[in-house]
């Protein structure tokens, strides 16, 4: 009987043992099964989702590029309506040899222009910019634009894709009618675009074929693809997937489409409409190039995880047979679980970081806002100081290093990468603004007015003429779109020197020789979050669709990978002014002349001095400075208080006024207020705007003595000296 329930024991224990190694073995099949398609699935997802980030940067990118190609051809054609505004047609046949030059000058650095023409109401071309003479059996009348224009349903037009009948090449074009001054119809002035233009922009932007690229009009016209239609059918039909979907959503848009209409292949498609034009531009991923994204990133999954698989079954066969191996095959497993969720947070963690490095930038503009006022403290203190003794030497040097660190640190915050490439030269900087002059007047519109300063005796500047002549035009873009009520804009050249204590106040500033162009205007101005965030990509304060926010962190990335600078000056109603700082070009740099120091000037040397400024900070330090020149000080926060000083205090011999003040006085009404009850004060101004911009705000006369922000004790008391003290 126990023999029996021995053997009934034994059996029952074999059959559980059995019963557990045989669930085990499954479970080391269908465990990690189950986990390969829960990771397969949210990696599908995780890949769609990278596609479509970066089919939306795709998109932001080549709608700026057609954007500024058809504001170009915009402005050709307002440039070639100036050029003939005087002339009739027979005037124009009879001076075309000039235009035909005129016009040639205008375009021929323009790769996206393949010729202008200027055509009469009959459709007849008068003058162009790469034919001459013009031949006298060619018309225009039956074209489609030439009709529209004609018959006054059309003020900007972009036709379809044609074979010129002058040329022989493919083209499209861009074209606005020609009105006489009682508005009515008297020709067409037009842009002929080479499509390959649009197809070497599209072909940089795609990457790879995977990708595809579209210039569209509104009715379906087809005018240029990377890569290239296979077929040559070149217009949608309304009922394709595209036409209902900018039938719903007119502005912008995506969708996705089982049959491409051009060359049949399934594709998710982002679209976005160019302002005032009925052109599109399309951006279309393949739908199998996530999956084989996918595949290929699950397939790396399996080429480690299937032989951890295979390992982790024959360990557990193993295990089924000896208890004693069980408890480290588990452990193995473990380790494994470990590692592998010790990747996935790494990982996590990386793409986090790269989140939190686009916030840094604003958080080091504050942090060198306060690293300027304690470095100037510091600087005053030791000034302040003939003779130091050692522990205080000791405790200022530790302090300048901190200040020093602290700077390397907002440095390190601000690097992120810069890689376009450039084609370095000596720039002529005056030459280059005067050659934009015409081109910013025309594109920025008759309600701003634009005004140059060109320095004399300019240094030659390190730039990519290309590059600085795009960073100018986005700055006066948007220096127009914060004038909506018109303005002035102000372009300044001059040469300018960084010394050691500006490169201390700016992070990624090298003291030394700069070419300096200034682009202010009198708009609205901006704040001090906005300052802060301006050069962060994608960052704008337009509204949805009138602008991406990457212009200004273009123009800062280029001019920071050339080795300058850029910084802003904003007060809020007060206007803007953009400064960059292009590295001076010359094989060795030329001794900058140095200023004597002020420091041991006795008291009472200088002239009586009234100092009004309404920030505290500055106004204590402008005060000190005043003083280390030997200056007599009396300070006042608003121009009320200044002109009650002015009254108790006759011996008053200098006004030092900062332009922007409270209270309904600014400082040039203060300085009229002041010098109307003495004639002989002499002003002298200071403001973190550029010297000309004021001028031409309107703010003070021209002429006047002027100190920028930031200024230093030795250049308050060069201006003071130069006034004739």
């Amino acid at each position: 009987m126990r023999r029996l329930l021995k053997l009934q024991t034994w059996t029952l224990r074999g059959t559980t043992a059995a019963d557990a190694s045989f669930v085990l073995l499954a479970a080391t099949v269908i465990v990690p099964v189950l986990l390969f398609i829960g990771a397969s699935w949210l990696a599908y997802g995780e890949t769609q989702r990278q596609f479509e980030q970066r089919l939306a940067r795709t998109l932001d990118l080549l709608y700026v590029g057609a954007r500024a190609t058809f504001e170009t051809q915009q402005l050709v054609v307002s440039n070639a309506l100036g050029l003939i505004d005087d002339f009739n047609d027979s005037e124009i046949r009879q001076h075309e040899a000039r235009l035909h030059e005129q016009l040639q000058y205008l375009v021929r650095k323009l790769p996206q222009v393949e010729d202008v023409f200027i055509l009469d109401k009959e459709g007849r071309p008068l003058v162009a910019a790469n034919v001459f003479p013009m031949p006298a059996n060619v018309s225009a009348a039956d074209r489609p634009y030439f009709i529209a224009h004609r018959d006054g349903r059309e003020l900007h037009y972009v036709s379809e894709t044609f074979r010129s009948r002058i040329k022989g090449s493919d083209i499209f074009q861009y074209s606005e009618p020609r009105q006489r001054a009682d508005g009515s119809f008297d020709g067409v002035v037009l842009v002929a675009i080479p499509p390959t233009y649009f197809n070497k922009l599209f072909e940089q932007a795609a990457g790879t074929d995977n990708y595809t690229t579209s210039l569209l009009r509104a009715d379906g016209e087809l005018l240029a693809r990377y890569p290239a239609s296979p077929g040559t059918n070149t217009r949608l039909d309304r009922e394709s997937s595209f036409m209902q979907a900018i039938a719903a959503h007119p502005e912008a848009g995506s969708y996705s489409t089982s049959r491409g209409s051009f060359d049949g292949v399934a594709r998710t498609v982002a679209y976005r409409k160019l302002p005032d034009l009925p052109i599109y531009v399309a951006v279309g991923v393949a739908s199998d190039s996530v999956r084989e994204a996918w595949m290929h990133r699950m397939a790396t999954h399996l080429l480690f995880g299937l032989p951890a698989t295979l390992a982790l079954f024959a360990l557990a066969l193993l295990a089924s047979r000896r208890a004693a191996s069980q408890a480290e095959t588990l452990d193995r497993l473990r380790e494994e679980q470990i590692r592998r969720a010790t990747v996935e947070e790494s990982l996590r963690q990386s793409q986090k970081m790269t989140a939190v490095g686009q916030l840094t930038a604003g958080i080091a503009h504050d942090f060198n806002n306060l690293l300027t006022g304690i470095g100037g403290a510091i600087e005053m203190v030791g000034r302040r100081v003939p003779q130091p003794a050692p522990d205080v030497v000791r405790f200022l040097e530790l302090a300048r290093t901190g200040v020093s660190r602290a700077a390397t640190l907002t440095q390190r915050m601000l690097a992120f990468a810069r890689q376009q490439p450039l084609q370095i030269e000596a720039v002529d900087a005056n030459r280059l603004v005067s050659g934009m002059s015409e081109l910013l007047r025309r594109t920025l519109g008759e309600t701003v007015q634009i005004e140059t300063v060109l320095s004399g005796g300019l240094w030659r500047a390190t730039a990519d003429p290309a590059q600085l002549e795009a960073a100018i035009l986005n700055l006066a873009i948007n220096a127009r779109d914060a004038m909506p009520g018109g303005g002035t804009l102000t372009i300044e050249t001059a040469n300018a020197h960084l010394d050691d204590a500006y490169a201390a106040a700016n992070a990624e500033v090298t003291p030394g020789q700069f070419v300096m162009i200034a682009v202010s205007d009198t708009g609205t101005g901006m704040d001090q979050q906005t300052i802060a965030r301006a050069f962060e990509p994608f960052f704008t304060t337009k509204e949805r669709g009138q602008g991406t926010g990457l212009g200004l962190s273009m123009t800062y990335g280029y001019v920071k990978q050339i080795g300058g600078h850029l910084k802003i000056y904003s007060e809020l109603g007060h206007g803007s002014t953009v400064k960059i700082y292009l590295p001076r070009a010359h094989a060795e740099a030329a001794t900058a002349p140095e200023l004597a120091p002020m420091v041991g000037v006795a008291a009472g040397a200088g002239p009586v001095v009234l100092v009004v400024e309404d920030d505290p900070v500055v106004r204590e330090f402008a005060v000190a400075a005043c003083r280390e020149c030997g200056c007599t000080v009396h300070q006042a926060g608003d121009g009320e208080q200044a002109l009650r000083l002015l009254e108790k205090q006759g011996d008053i011999q200098l006004l030092f006024t900062d332009v922007g003040l409270p209270g309904g006085m600014n400082g040039r009404q203060l300085a009229a207020a002041a010098q109307a009850r003495r004639p002989d004060l002499k002003v002298l101004y200071t403001t973190g705007y550029t010297a000309n911009a004021i001028v031409h705000h309107g703010v003070i006369d021209a002429g006047v003595n002027f100190l920028g922000k930031p200024f230093s004790v030795s250049a308050l008391a060069a201006k003071i000296k130069g006034m004739g003290f």
